[in-house]
């Protein structure tokens, strides 16, 4: 019997290495003997075979660390990917250097042996390396539905449409960046920390990334195992799963319906949650796709498999910051700010200095002649008991009426102590409004006028929103059961599906203003940072140079996983940072 030697790339995905463990697993369960190793490939006994996944192997590891003919006529390729992707096609490139292949999805074994490689399918199923459940259908469960998928604006855009069906039941949206991802983190969880979230998950909405059609297995039977109902759209390889009977089918505009509907009905759940885990355990033939990669190895080693024609060619390696998980950043993330164009240092675009300082002086001059003054409003609800949190808003020019946000948070499932609205520059209505606002006859700054709105704020907590949002009636119940000194959520744009999903980084906050408003903050934390900036070159970047402000005074903050808010797309008026941006972007570097 051959060894298998299985060798992931260094710096390569946490995702692969966990496969490639699985896969070993279930060869050492069939009696067979296992290495494992990363980087340059060990050197071989009489009897080894190695294993990489080609698309990523050959890419993370270094020309000089790379494997010799020898070794490669004697390594199968363990494949992943679906055509139509990029990494389809670098394993396409790759394989044929290798002595043959194994693939886990049923359209990439067709394709690739279409082009003349000699692949076999490999049927992934149960692993007690993915089972924290253990098949009792009666464990708690504390989270209703969940999603683990990177950021991708299709996928983006759906999450967002379900924000009104998914309100109401418990959340949890996980949207990593597409980057290198390295230890756990609130939107990442490798190995043990995702099976066992998705052992507390009833259920598991399942969508596709760009074009594809084809389901992603790997999610799905992690998720099977961990009794985990799979909702999912519409897939082109679902077989041998049974529609309605292992996992539900349905269409991807309706998936967040769905879900709110299998919510309601413990006892159909219970039956799709038996029905998936005795399929992944009793119809799919793990150990046998183990079986059939030992008896391929052991054709490699006495010489009766067909070997790969040519040593592989030098594979120029991607760079380094691109492949590092605490260096590499996602060219995909969305700017809050719409009229953001970052680039490698900042933003992009042509520069006006003369246009800049007009507007800056145009905005100094205004603080100065506007008049201001203070409109009561009409209390509501007066008996009801109410949050300690008062709403700060703020509409500029051009932004809809706040009346409408207004009102979502005056019926929420918690009330805010008071609501105050900064009509900066905007037409205020003569109708009568549940709310004070302060009318200001010229666009003075979304920073200055929040200044002037906590003011007159007594409340230890702040919720910070602008008009055009539209909030859930959980918003403020969610935003303050976080229990963090700044605590923010999903958002939806018409747009980009998702943005402000991210937790608060440095690394990224300094390429990108990619955080925005809709956040609830403890007065102390403002204080500290001496309110929002007031400096007219950093007009319509208040709120980026807030996040700044929390992440370096290492304030505690967090990102509640849950679509709360949607907004629409604003038109603003020209702004220091996009006439002269180099000169804005330098200036908040330098803070």
């Amino acid at each position: 019997m051959a060894e298998l030697c299985f060798v992931s790339g260094v710096g390569g995905s946490v995702f692969m290495d966990e496969l490639l463990d699985v896969v070993a697993d279930a060869v050492r369960r069939v009696g067979g003997r296992v290495r494992t190793a990363a980087g340059r490939f060990p050197e071989p006994h009489a009897d080894t075979v190695y294993v990489i996944v080609p698309h990523e192997y050959f890419i993370v590891t270094p020309e000089h660390l790379q494997p010799t003919p020898e070794q490669l006529a004697r390594t199968i390729g363990f494949c992943v990917e679906h055509p139509g992707t990029l990494s389809f096609e670098r394993t396409a490139r790759f394989l044929p250097k290798l002595a043959c292949g194994v693939d886990i999805n049923l359209d990439s074994t067709a394709e690739l042996r279409r082009q003349g490689n000699r692949v076999e399918h490999f049927q992934l199923g149960y692993t007690p390396l993915w089972d924290r459940w253990g098949g009792d259908p009666d464990s708690p469960r504390e989270v209703d539905v969940t999603y683990l998928g990177t950021e991708e604006r299709r996928r983006s855009r759906l999450i967002a449409s379900y924000w009104r069906d998914l309100e109401g039941v418990r959340s949890r949206l996980l949207v990593p960046p597409h980057e290198m991802m390295g230890p756990p983190r609130v939107d990442f969880l490798p190995g043990s920390a995702k099976h066992e979230h998705l052992a507390n998950s009833r259920m598991l909405l399942n969508l596709h990334r760009g074009t594809t059609v084809a389901l992603e297995w790997v999610r799905v039977l992690e998720a099977l195992c961990n009794g985990c109902v799979v909702l999912t759209e519409p897939s082109a390889d679902l077989e041998p799963a049974v529609p309605g009977e292992h996992l539900v089918v349905a269409r991807p505009e309706a998936l967040g319906a769905v879900a709110a509907a299998l919510v309601a009905q413990p006892s159909r759940e219970r039956d799709l949650r038996m029905a998936g885990y005795d399929f992944v355990r009793n119809k799919l033939d793990l150990p046998g796709s183990a079986r059939m990669l030992l008896e391929m190895a052991a054709g490699l080693v006495g010489g009766s498999a067909e070997l790969g024609p040519a040593p592989v060619e030098p594979v120029q390696r991607l760079a380094v910051g691109s492949r590092s998980a605490a260096e590499s950043l996602s060219v995909d993330t969305p700017s809050w700010d719409v009229r953001f164009a970052p680039g490698p240092h900042g933003p992009s675009g042509e520069s006006d200095a003369s246009a800049c300082a007009m507007a800056v002086d145009r905005i100094r001059y205004a603080r100065r002649a506007a008049s201001r003054r203070w409109i009561s409003g009409t209390p509501v609800f007066a008996e009801a008991s109410r949050a300690p949190v008062d709403v700060l808003l703020v509409r500029r020019p051009g932004e809809p009426d706040p009346v409408e946000l207004a009102g979502d948070l005056l019926n929420g499932t918690v009330l805010p102590r008071r609501l105050l609205v900064g009509e900066d520059g905007a037409l205020t209505s003569s109708a009568a409004r549940p709310y004070d606002v302060l009318e200001q006859e010229f666009a003075l700054g979304r920073g200055y006028t929040r200044n002037a709105l906590l003011e007159r704020s007594d409340a230890p907590w702040l919720l910070v929103v602008d008009a055009g949002l539209r909030a859930s009636p959980v918003l403020l119940e969610r935003l303050l059961a976080a229990g963090t000194d700044v605590a923010h959520c999903l958002l939806g744009d018409p747009v980009e599906g998702l943005v402000g999903a991210l937790p608060a980084e440095d690394r990224r906050l300094r390429r990108l203003p990619y955080l925005g408003s809709g956040y609830l903050v403890h007065r102390s934390v403002l204080d500290t940072l001496g309110g929002w900036t007031e400096d007219p070159l950093f007009d319509e970047l208040e709120d980026h140079v807030f996040w700044r402000g929390v992440v370096a005074g290492r304030h505690r903050s967090t990102l509640v996983q849950q679509v709360l808010l949607r907004r629409t797309r604003p038109d603003p008026a020209p702004r220091p940072v996009d006439l002269d941006p180099h000169r804005v972007w330098a200036a908040i570097q330098a803070l």
